[in-house]
């Protein structure tokens, strides 16, 4: 009797159908509500910043000094200042350089521009639109 007793312990009154009085006979099954699923598209809308305005840049004059006008530029260079004889030189590696430097800088805003524009053509929600009319658009404002 003391190995019957754990047993029934465990298993509980279910087993021998004494669980089954303190409930209804038939319950009836759960109501499940239909699941609606609705698709709708939703526009993406990304913010398009305007282009920077344009680069504006200030005329410079070059002057070539050489052994020759060396006297003559000097009186000139102090008459447009003055007073003293100052000046900046570059030797013609030197303007190479700068020249070349001011070449990489162009291509780079060239390359920057035209990756702007490939990303506002891909995000933008306007289809027809072209990077010309955006263009044309942002030049305005």
């Amino acid at each position: 009797m003391l190995r019957i007793l754990p047993l029934l312990l465990l298993t509980g009154c279910t087993s021998f159908g004494i669980g089954s009085l303190f409930q209804d006979d038939e319950l009836p099954p759960p109501v499940i509500p239909e699941v609606k699923i609705i698709k709708e598209e939703i526009p993406l809308q990304i913010y398009q910043p305007p282009l920077p305005p344009e680069i504006k840049l200030e005329s410079v004059k070059f002057s070539v000094v050489n052994k020759d006008n060396l006297e003559e530029k000097i009186l000139e260079i102090e008459k447009m200042l003055d007073g003293d004889f100052v000046a900046f030189m570059l030797t013609p590696i030197g303007y190479e350089k700068m020249a070349y430097n001011l070449q990489e800088v162009q291509r780079y805003i060239l390359q920057q521009k035209e990756i702007i524009l490939y990303y506002r053509k891909a995000t933008q929600s306007d289809e027809n639109s072209t990077a010309k009319d955006w263009l044309e658009k942002n030049e305005k404002e």
